[in-house]
């Protein structure tokens, strides 16, 4: 089964949301020469947009998620990932950077780390970003009925087997069921639904938990 990293799965959501009838083909990553070729540090997710005569590629998760936004979004009334206007846009953008930092970094921080005290650290650094998403959070999403760039940017980590399996499995990580807390349950039970999620989420929960186990021992290779 293939394990998607959560950068890609950020990019497939997001292509399946502006534009759930496209046509558009993954790559493998055996065929490193081309993703070296488009992305000199070797990282996926790379996007490759071979419908001008010159292809033009595209590297880092929430740069794509952007772009696939501009080229995508509002087009025959699909969904516009950085709603709004200017301000707005420039609102999600931050959010979507602090969260990218707290909580999409700082879960590979709390695997990692083998200090407790560091564990501890790590875990307090994402319930603080959890909170303040809740606090924010508009609707069933956070800017209201639509999915935006700041759901898609901690959905891989908050929902489905990264957080009930991994976090909790290795690090006895939770979100607590408190009232401060009670607008993640809803956003999460939301997502779990979209039609988007639905189609890029990992269904086994196993494989997920043995992909991350050389991060939990601290075996894992890190370049």
């Amino acid at each position: 089964m293939e394990i998607k990293c959560p950068g890609q799965f950020k990019v497939t959501e997001a292509l399946k949301i502006t534009s759930p009838d496209g046509v558009y083909g993954k790559d493998s990553l055996s065929r490193i020469p081309l993703l070296k070729e488009s992305n000199p540090l070797g990282l996926v997710p790379v996007i490759i947009d071979r419908r001008s005569g010159e292809p033009a590629s595209i590297c880092d998760s929430l740069i794509c998620v952007e772009y696939i936004d501009e080229v995508f979004g509002d087009r025959n009334g699909t969904t516009k990932l950085l709603p709004g206007g200017p301000a707005q846009r420039a609102e999600a953008r931050m959010w979507s950077n602090r969260l990218n930092d707290d909580i999409a970094t700082t879960f590979y921080v709390l695997l990692l780390k083998q200090n407790k005290a560091e564990q501890e650290m790590a875990a307090k650094t994402m319930l603080n970003a959890v909170k303040d998403f809740c606090q924010s959070c508009k609707g069933p999403f956070f800017y209201g009925d639509e999915i935006s760039i700041v759901d898609i940017t901690i959905a891989p980590w908050l929902v489905g087997a990264r957080m009930e399996v991994v976090l909790q499995h290795y690090r006895n990580f939770e979100v607590p069921a408190t009232a401060e807390y009670a607008k993640y349950f809803q956003w999460r039970d939301n997502v779990l639904k979209h039609p988007a999620f639905v189609a890029t989420a990992a269904p086994d929960f196993e494989a997920m938990k043995r992909a991350y186990s050389r991060y939990a021992d601290g075996t894992a290779l890190i370049v």
